[in-house]
This record gives structure tokens, sequence and C-alpha cells, in this order.
């Protein structure tokens, strides 16, 4: 996440911290910059070298950049409120809504009669009759807020009700696509960087085919800046990630606001 300030001011200034937690323990997250140094530390070992004019500064910018762009608003994170949360919520509200609409609806006269008297003790006019065509009296105001309280109960039912249902694994769908959108950026970084087109194979770490015992570079590239930025629990599903953001990217590149990355 953006270390304060708008963040999207922060990726024309450069100036974006991310959130980086280690496993699952969003509480023990640190944060680190993507500077030049600690991008060129991080490929370090790295198989391709950077195309000429193109600097570990300019690097750490252009990666800095491209993943801000990925970071998701809270309402579109995938651990955003669940639709079954929201719906219950709702719910909630509307029957604590619809609830105190029928408590007031059945007010005892008598405490309703001196909600008039109290309303027409505090008017500035003399005539009663007059009463009955003043929006500002108090009196009226309380009877329109009572039955604004029934439209509200019916309002949040009814968008509770309208609320979708969410099938099956869909936080780990939506952090995958999440991953993949990051690759897809990250893909148009490394090519400018590295003049190589971005590939993947069937690299498992710590065995599987003996024919990748290596993850193509950009796998490779892919893990290590996400590492750095986000932590390693966000390079989970690595060779599907990749092959998938490799095959997008083929098909429609993601476009970036010219200015944003100069020299990309």
């Amino acid at each position: 996440m953006s270390a304060g300030g708008d963040i999207f001011g922060s990726w024309l200034t450069g100036d974006l911290a991310f959130s980086r937690a280690e496993d699952d323990d969003k509480e023990g997250a640190s944060v680190v910059w993507l500077d030049g140094a600690a991008v060129a530390n991080a490929l370090s070992g790295f198989a391709l070298p950077l195309m000429p004019g193109k600097n570990m500064d300019w690097l750490a910018m252009a990666v800095r950049r491209s993943l801000a762009i990925t970071i998701p608003s809270i309402s579109d994170a995938p651990d955003r409120t669940s639709n079954f949360d929201i719906r219950a919520e709702l719910e909630r509200l509307a029957a604590s809504a619809g609830s105190t609409w029928l408590e007031l609806f059945q007010c005892d006269h008598a405490a309703e009669d001196r909600l008039w008297e109290y309303s027409f003790e505090n008017w500035p006019e003399s005539d009663a009759f007059d009463t009955a065509s003043d929006e500002q009296f108090f009196y009226n105001r309380f009877k329109a807020a009572v039955m604004e309280l029934d439209w509200l109960a019916g309002f949040m039912q009814r968008a509770a009700k309208a609320t979708e249902s969410q099938r099956g694994p869909w936080r780990q769908s939506a952090e995958k696509r999440l991953r993949v959108e990051r690759g897809q950026f990250l893909a148009l970084i490394f090519e400018a960087a590295f003049g190589t087109a971005v590939s993947a194979n069937n690299y498992i770490e710590g065995g599987g085919d003996p024919r990748h015992k290596a993850p193509t570079p950009f796998m490779d590239f892919y893990n290590r800046m996400v590492t750095l930025a986000f932590g390693a629990r966000e390079t989970l599903n690595l060779v599907e990630v990749v092959k998938a953001a490799c095959r997008l990217h083929r098909q429609h590149p993601v476009q970036i606001a010219e200015g944003l990355i100069p020299g990309l």
C-alpha cells in the first residue's frame, strides 16, 4: 500500500512504498522501498543484463510504478468484505430500521400529542391551522422522518436481496487475477529492460520435469520483483500465473499512460 499521501501522486513522484507481508501475517507486514539498490540486490545473479541506456534506478522506477497501477481499491481487493457478509449486514440494518419505524409508527397517542405541542411551542407562528402546510414544523418533520425510515428499511432490504452470491473459492480466484495482472505489467517492463520476449515453462521448485530445472528469465524476474514488493506469499501458483500473464501479454499488452514511465 502507499506509505502516506495520495497514491496517484506517488506514481508520478516515485515516492511509493509497498507493504510486504511475510507468509499470512498481515500484522507483521513490513514497508519496503523499491529503489535502485533494493532492486539491484533482489536481482543479484539474474541471468540477463540490462539493455543499453537502462540502469537499476530506471528499472526500480518502472517496476514501482507498474506495480502501483495494480494495487486494488479496498472495495476491489481480494481481502474485501465478502458479499455474504455485506448481505447479512444490510439485512441486519434493514431489520433495525424496520423495527424502529414500527415502534415510532405505533407511538402512544399521548406521546405523539406531546410532540405536536412541543412543536407548536417552538413554532414562530401563532395560527395552529397553518402548521399543516409548514414542512419545517417539527411535528411534520417527525412524521416525514418516520416514513423515511420505512423507505430506508425497504431500500436496504432490496439492496441485500440484489447482492449476488459469490460461488466457489472466489477470494482465491480474485488473488490469482491480481497476480496475473501484475505479471502483465511486469511483462512490459521486462521486455523493455532486457530486450527479451517473456516466456514461461513448467518449472517446479524443488523438483519436477528435468527439462525445466530453472525458471525462464521472466518467471525469475516476476518472482523476485513481486516477492520484493509484496512478499513470497504473493508468488503462489507461479507457473500458472506467469503462463497466463504471458498469454495475455501476447494477445493484449497492457497500456500505460504516456509519461508515467519515461523511457518505456
